[in-house]
């Protein structure tokens, strides 16, 4: 792969990246994460508002390098972009340990399973029609639909992987360029 192409494939998977991340942004804001941000307490589980700004602007901060040595050929602007690159994914990874799963409620801890006491199961298994009793519970409880609104599998946890891998692969594309370039 030429050089050039190397620069340009890097811009390319730094933009999807980015696309990527502005598309976790507007759900979070959409599910009200600035108005749970601005209220939240000291030590709650919540977004950080600066971590999540600081993320950010550093990514566009290196974008913006990265399109300077792009167009002027200026191989320490290649390098800046690197340098902002490496803390904003340090950002990231600290929102991702913060904000999993991604924008959302978190889920509800499932509702405890009811045990029984050994001679309660002894019991119902020498009467067959309490062991067909728990048998059938049983099997409504596991085997029945999501409730409504509540997909069973769901892709949102991909978002944020996505963005992962291409955020590192956006870093080593960069440095692979930066280094081709001199």
């Amino acid at each position: 792969m030429p050089r050039h192409a190397l620069d340009v494939a890097t811009l390319v998977v730094w933009l999807t990246t980015e696309a990527l991340g502005a598309f976790m942004v507007r759900s979070w804001i959409s599910r009200g994460g600035i108005r749970a941000a601005r209220q939240r307490r000291a030590g709650s589980d919540e977004m950080s508002l600066p971590v999540l700004a600081g993320h950010a602007s550093l990514n566009a901060a290196g974008l913006l390098c990265w399109i300077v040595f792009l167009a002027a050929a200026a191989k320490p602007a290649a390098w800046l972009a690197i340098a902002l690159m490496a803390p904003a994914i340090g950002l990231g990874i600290s929102t991702v340990t913060i904000w999993t799963p991604y924008p959302g409620p978190r889920e509800r801890a499932p509702a405890p399973v009811t045990m029984l006491a050994e001679q309660e199961i002894k019991c119902a298994l020498d009467d067959q029609a309490r062991t067909a009793q728990l048998v059938d519970e049983f099997l409504a409880r596991n085997l029945a639909p999501p409730a409504p609104g509540s997909p069973s599998w769901h892709l949102r946890p991909l978002v944020p992987a996505g963005h992962g891998v291409l955020a590192v692969a956006t870093f080593s594309l960069a440095v692979l360029s930066a280094v081709a370039a001199g």
